[in-house]
């Protein structure tokens, strides 16, 4: 018989269900011995799959025993290392998807209490959101999503969006560390999915910022932290124009950003090799300019994109002759 902590976890299983009164009886015997096991973390992620009738403090209790033993039982303590995250997405993931969302859940929830973790951990959520919008499918979906449009391939939610924030704010932790390529490609596959289609303000906030995050970051500019670069804007209804919505968007952009200082440079290069050690997981550093060239090359530009463009040149937060320079530089037609 399979137990956890001398609680008999396999009569739950038989049944297909968790009572309250099956949590109190499991919190009582993780009170008595706290050390997880990697066995009990196991079997308490086979309970919850095999177990689709789950009482209300179930996610709460699991949540609490599997970020203990991911982020405190072994070293560094608060953070995921590369060997941890390839144990929690094998356990989690099925072909590259999570089985549903309470698992999903289980996951945000583990990402937004490490202080760090790998960059393809993030990566790994992001893309079970973004299958959720491209395909329709994925543990978003399915009738079980957190989409407002059902399972429509190709359409986006408030709470779909709310969740790319929240995983891209949880990456960047307290750290001042710009979007990287891997997030930024997911983020325009997102938004190429969504083209011609009426989407939520929300969603225009999010991508300008981040689109104004990387950017601003190649023309040399010290970002904030994510909560900071990414926070939504509030306000009860946009303006129609997408110019303006993106103008509303980043009106902060002074306020936030400053011309990045020689010190400032080195100290969020050795940031960034922190994380790299701590998590064992390089954060692959693209060539200047990359995300400039990526759009540049392009027969057309996403309106968004061409928007925030048009709103850093305004705002001479970029030279006006940006697009010049960029194709002179990369050997094309000559001014």
């Amino acid at each position: 018989m399979r137990v956890v902590k001398s609680v008999p976890v396999e009569d739950f299983e038989f049944r297909g269900s968790i009572k309250d009164s099956d949590v109190t009886r499991m919190i009582r015997a993780f009170a008595e011995d706290p050390h997880v096991h990697e066995n009990e973390a196991e079997a308490l992620l086979r309970l919850n799959r095999s177990c689709p009738i789950q009482a209300p403090s179930w996610s709460g209790f699991l949540v609490e025993v599997i970020a203990d033993y991911i982020l405190n039982q072994s070293g560094p303590e608060g953070y995921i290392t590369s060997e941890k995250s390839r144990w929690l997405i094998g356990k989690l993931a099925t072909d590259g998807w999570i089985a549903n969302r309470a698992e999903f859940d289980l996951l945000v929830s583990i990402l937004g209490k490490a202080r760090w973790f790998p960059l393809s951990l993030a990566t790994f959520a992001l893309d079970q959101v973004a299958g959720a919008v491209i395909h329709g499918y994925g543990p978003l979906r399915n009738g079980q999503g957190y989409g407002q449009l059902g399972a429509v391939p190709g359409s986006i939610g408030e709470g779909e969006i709310a969740l790319l924030r929240t995983i891209l704010n949880a990456f960047g932790g307290d750290s001042a560390l710009p979007l990287t390529r891997a997030e930024m490609e997911i983020l325009i596959g997102v938004n190429k999915a969504i083209a011609g289609r009426q989407v939520p303000a929300a969603w225009t906030d999010l991508f300008a910022k981040a689109i104004a995050n990387v950017i601003l970051s190649e023309h040399g500019y010290s970002v904030p932290p994510r909560s900071v670069a990414l926070r939504p804007r509030v306000a009860a209804e946009p303006p129609a124009a997408l110019d303006e919505q993106v103008a509303l968007s980043l009106g902060t952009l002074r306020f936030d950003y400053h011309s990045q200082s020689v010190e400032e440079r080195a100290l969020a290069r050795l940031e960034r090799q922190r994380i790299e050690i701590v998590t064992g997981e390089s954060i692959v550093t693209e060539d200047a300019g990359w995300f400039s060239d990526l759009v540049f090359s392009r027969l057309s530009r996403a309106p968004i994109e061409a928007a925030v463009m048009d709103h850093l040149s305004r705002e001479c937060l970029i030279g006006e002759d940006w697009e010049i320079q960029r194709v002179v530089a990369r050997g094309g037609w000559a001014a």
